[in-house]
């Protein structure tokens, strides 16, 4: 009943609320298309090429940023040359996702990609800034990826893989939901006796999901979410991973390319209307910065900034709206959202993570410094942060001062790109006080290059998905002309984003 409900007051047209009047617009910016599409990164570009080339649709894409990527960063080093993806770091194949690489307008070349070696490992509590102990001794390498089988194994038995995986298309209605998958990981994982896969696990988790609070804690359902079985096979050894050469952001580049004028860059919507029989979207291309004004950026390895331009107005008209940015409530404020969608929108935790690249001269080259707490010590297979954190700084080469890095922080709106900076740069005080680092005298650290990954660990509660809000979400693709693609709603891997866009594409396209 409740699902019914929502549905119902979603189908409402608002077309008749009059607050956009098409006769405000010069005809030259007015834009018809049949998909309008919200956001350049892994989804929005995928299904922009898709459905132009494969289906034969007029596409736009809404971009915030001065390019497609998301969150793919590529720096390119001035000193050097090198290449650094300080972003999104590699892919790996899942079903055919692997044949967009290869499409004739893009055919971008891709090489194994290897875990970066010779780097001396230091294990840090960047909260005291002191060294853990030579009693610390890491978990057993083995351990992690034998328990990380164990769990594939257990998900494929179960068929539960096929209800995540690339989307939550085949996921019970809520009150079926296995119990198991509503547990918090932790419970999850001593009830099956692989509490040794989580300390693998969190290094490629924790500036996602990790970013919502303590590891453990986290749905089980949410972190499938990050960690799903296709990915698993990564870590014993059943698939490999890759890297674009060049750097990934040589992919959205072509892309762009190819997509031409079909991209409004540095712009936003500000205000919409949306119906059954299509959309209404005013465009600001004036974009606005930041709190900092700072780089976001570095495509075609140049830093890329914000800047406020001329106030430019467009109206874009569309048979179809195509959401491919996180369905977090900041975002959808200028989407014209129902009661009921507000109510189920705002039912959503999630974090925030940056990435970056900082240099200092004092930085030690040839060195990570891992984040662990001085608990650690005592229990190494639980090296799980409190938030806020920085899960690490690592040297990219012995010939160059330069560091990447990441930070999360568990409320969205208290972690933007300045108080992580300001989080960053304490842990390199507290190391300096402890005598890690030596003294950074009055020398600043810089960040040569930085990206806000926005919201992390996007997802609701156990008792609101056994409420069925998975089961609304899903309900709502295709409502008011409006469908939903992205990593709130679907695996977060690019090539399995990709097959969930194939699924959700030839639904959009029908009936246009």
């Amino acid at each position: 009943m409740r699902t019914t409900t929502l549905l119902a007051a979603s189908a409402i047209s608002v077309a008749s609320a009059g607050r956009i009047n098409r006769s405000d617009f010069r005809h030259e910016d007015i834009i018809y298309k049949d998909v309008a599409i919200i956001g350049g990164g892994a989804s929005g570009a995928h299904a922009a090429v898709k459905l132009r080339q494969d289906f034969g649709k007029s596409v736009v894409i809404i971009e915030r940023e001065p390019i497609l990527g998301g969150h793919v960063d590529t720096y390119k080093d001035k000193t050097t040359g090198n290449i650094h993806d300080y972003g999104i770091a590699l892919y790996f194949p899942y079903e055919d996702s692997f044949d967009f690489f290869s499409r004739p307008d893009i055919n971008v070349m891709l090489s194994p990609w290897f875990p970066a070696e010779g780097n001396e490992i230091r294990y840090i509590d960047f909260t005291s800034g002191q060294e853990l102990t030579s009693a610390f001794q890491p978990p057993d390498e083995a351990a992690g990826p034998v328990a990380i089988k164990k769990f594939h194994d257990l998900m494929t038995a179960k068929g539960w893989d096929n209800m995540t995986q690339p989307g939550y298309w085949g996921l019970p209605a809520g009150k079926d939901i296995p119990e198991d998958l509503l547990l918090p990981i932790g419970q999850f994982a001593k009830k099956h006796g692989i509490e040794a896969m989580l300390s693998t696990m969190y290094p490629s988790t924790g500036g996602g999901v990790g970013s919502r609070g303590n590891f453990e804690d986290i749905l089980t359902l949410s972190i499938i979410k990050a960690f799903p079985t296709a990915w698993s096979k990564v870590f014993f050894g059943e698939v490999g991973m890759f890297k674009i050469d060049g750097g990934n952001q040589v992919l959205y580049d072509k892309i762009s390319t190819l997509l031409g004028k079909d991209v409004l860059y540095n712009s936003q919507v500000v205000d919409s209307n949306r119906s059954n029989s299509g959309v209404e979207l005013v465009i600001d291309s004036s974009r606005l910065d930041d709190d900092e004004g700072q780089l976001i950026k570095s495509g075609k390895g140049k830093s890329q900034s914000k800047g406020k331009g001329k106030p430019t107005k467009k109206l874009i008209i569309a048979k179809k709206l195509l959401l491919a940015i996180p369905l977090t409530r900041e975002n959808l404020v200028p989407f014209d959202l129902t009661p009921s969608e507000k109510t189920h929108f705002s039912k959503p935790k999630y974090g925030r993570s940056h990435t970056a690249i900082a240099k200092h001269s004092k930085l030690p080259v040839g060195t990570q410094f891992r984040n662990l707490p001085l608990s650690a010590t005592s229990n190494p297979l639980s090296p799980f942060l409190q938030t806020p954190f920085v899960l690490s700084f690592t040297s990219l080469a012995t010939d160059s001062p330069l560091f990447s890095l990441g930070s999360s922080g568990t409320n969205y709106t208290d972690f933007p790109p300045s108080e992580a900076k300001k989080v960053t740069r304490k842990a390199i005080q507290k190391m300096v006080a402890a005598g890690i680092l030596p003294n950074l005298e009055d020398e600043e650290v810089e960040f040569v290059a930085w990206s806000d990954h926005g919201p992390g660990g996007f997802g609701v509660s156990a008792q609101e998905l056994r409420e069925g809000w998975m089961e609304d979400m899903y309900a709502l693709q295709g409502k008011r002309s409006t469908w939903f693609t992205g990593n709130g709603i679907a695996a977060d891997f690019t090539t399995m984003l990709w097959k969930f866009n194939d699924v959700l594409l030839d639904k959009i396209v029908e009936g246009l």
